[in-house]
């Protein structure tokens, strides 16, 4: 399996995320601590929002954990897909938008947040977000991987991979 490769992709874009909101929220006044308090209320509850920074690093790592996740389903879709492969871009696209429907519709209403959080206008921005911080990075080294891999072991077709 192409575990490395899907490891980078799955921390580079847990990194990326972590790195935006925190930041946006610093800049608007606000705690560093608050995003991923948020995120650990999706296993807590609300009363997470209440938590100090040992219940923020369980968010930070709920998080990477989601997106590491999120490279692993990548992979497994996409392995069979040549023409995924070898189109990184539009594949992390499609990839980004469907993380974003799934975790807005499926997940976070199951969790204990109970509900989706992207609505209305900032529902363009989180389509952008997650394709930017999400797809792209989990598809460029996920299918660079598979790539890789192809080439070194000889397997038919690998070389139409490479292109």
């Amino acid at each position: 399996m192409h575990t490395k490769w899907i490891l980078y992709g799955g921390f580079t874009a847990g990194i990326i995320d972590i790195i935006y909101p925190t930041t946006k929220t610093v800049m608007a006044g606000g705690s560093p601590l608050r995003p991923w308090l948020g995120v650990a209320g999706g296993l807590l509850g609300p009363a997470a929002r209440e938590g100090g920074a040992g219940i923020a690093m369980l968010g930070v790592f709920l998080h990477l954990l989601i997106c590491v996740s999120a490279a692993f389903v990548f992979y497994f879709i996409v392995r069979r897909l040549p023409w995924f492969v070898k189109q990184w871009l539009a594949a992390g696209v499609v990839f980004g938008f469907g993380f974003l429907l799934v975790m807005n519709y499926v997940i976070l209403p199951l969790s204990r947040i109970g509900k989706p959080l992207y609505a209305g206008e900032g529902f363009l921005w989180a389509i952008v977000s997650h394709v930017l911080m999400i797809g792209l990075p989990i598809a460029f080294f996920v299918t660079r991987g598979i790539r890789k891999d192809a080439l070194q072991d000889g397997a038919p077709g690998a070389r139409a991979l490479s292109a």
